[in-house]
């Protein structure tokens, strides 16, 4: 995911210029929004990949919670644009403004006048966006039901609740989503226009707000009696709420396994290249707020910092090490005050 463009890059300069406007990409690869939210980068198939692992792993299906999520996380992404002053034609502005977003995000385009929805994002939770941003517009909760015609249509059917709109209630116990350091310098993503949403480097994507897969976490956290067991061989959590620490494997596990089942190759080196390794799988993709603290012959300990891309951050580097080695790992992660404490080693060692 290069910064720099060559003669070989068709990227959309109005359409990159946008997106580097909304979004900060702070030194250690955080990608934040003007309101100080974080986001990751998702490839198309990487995201229906992800769910499905992670269904594997809960043990049931979790299209309602994942909707619940999305729609949770992005209503409040949104509350700030409820209250922008815009003067004259409000509406009219703030519904061209959500258009844009919606452009930005690379989630495909909508019409509200068919509710349909033209998107590459996983139906239930585009379906969860949607339901936000209508239940805005119209300043009253209404309850959804989607229906996914074809690959990339969905159709939206909306049955007004008439219950006036309060915020979605905040996280309790997880340190990591309450993190008051968003600031965030300045990003050089290269976008390629399709005609549904983007592509980088030739490979379609969007951003994914990270809150959501926190309140996955905190939604999943009551239906631990399913969970495919053998999650734990390969996770030690520390410090973490009880009520969510497995839910929260099951998606630390879920992202490893996305990432070793891709064609990704990673090469370290005999002296340990672990930053160049970050600087090249995890920041492009908005995952950088991680450092390697040291390596021993059996061991790699890194400290992961107390923001809400944490889990994916974990998750995923979780993934490289063992593309890295050729071998399973465990990983003992231990939650302070301050930032969790990651060492991987071999889950043969483990044992």
């Amino acid at each position: 995911m290069p910064i720099i463009d060559d003669e070989n890059q068709l990227h959309d300069l109005e359409l990159s210029k946008k997106f580097n406007s909304h979004f900060g990409n702070s030194a250690d690869g955080r990608l934040i929004d003007d309101f100080g939210n974080f986001w990751y980068i998702s490839q198309e198939h990487d995201l229906s990949n992800f769910i499905s692992l992670l269904e594997e792993n809960v043990g049931i299906p979790i299209g309602r919670f994942l909707h619940n999520s999305a729609a949770d996380s992005f209503e409040l992404i949104l509350d700030p644009v409820k209250n922008m002053k815009l003067g004259f034609f409000a509406n009219r502005k703030r519904r061209k403004l959500l258009k844009e977003y919606w452009e930005i995000y690379g989630w495909g385009y909508y019409d509200s006048n068919t509710h349909s929805i033209t998107t590459n994002v996983y139906s239930s939770i585009i379906s969860g966006f949607y339901l936000s941003l209508i239940e805005l517009d119209q300043g009253f909760r209404s309850k959804i039901q989607w229906r996914q015609v074809k690959d990339n249509l969905i159709i939206c059917e909306f049955n007004d609740l008439n219950k006036s709109l309060s915020l979605p209630q905040s996280l309790p116990n997880m340190p990591w989503v309450k993190s008051t350091n968003n600031s965030a310098g300045v990003s050089n993503h290269l976008l390629e226009k399709q005609e549904l949403g983007w592509s980088i480097e030739g490979k379609t994507s969007f951003v994914i707000p990270c809150d959501m897969i926190n309140r996955i976490i905190f939604n999943a956290g009551g239906y631990i009696d399913n969970i495919k067991k053998s999650v734990f061989d390969f996770w030690t959590l520390e410090g973490v709420d009880k009520r969510f620490s497995s839910s929260m494997i099951c998606i630390l596990q879920s992202c490893k396994e996305l990432f070793t089942a891709s064609d990704v190759f990673v090469y370290l080196n005999d002296s340990n290249n672990w930053d160049s390794i970050i600087e090249s799988h995890l920041k492009p993709f908005g995952l950088g707020s991680i450092k390697h603290l040291s390596s021993t012959e059996k061991t790699d300990i890194f400290e992961v910092s107390l923001e809400s891309n944490a889990p994916l951050i974990m998750g995923k580097i979780a993934g490289i090490w063992e593309r890295a080695n050729g071998k399973k790992c465990h990983c003992f992660i231990e939650l302070n005050d301050n930032n969790f404490k990651v060492s991987i080693e071999s889950l043969l060692s483990y044992n």
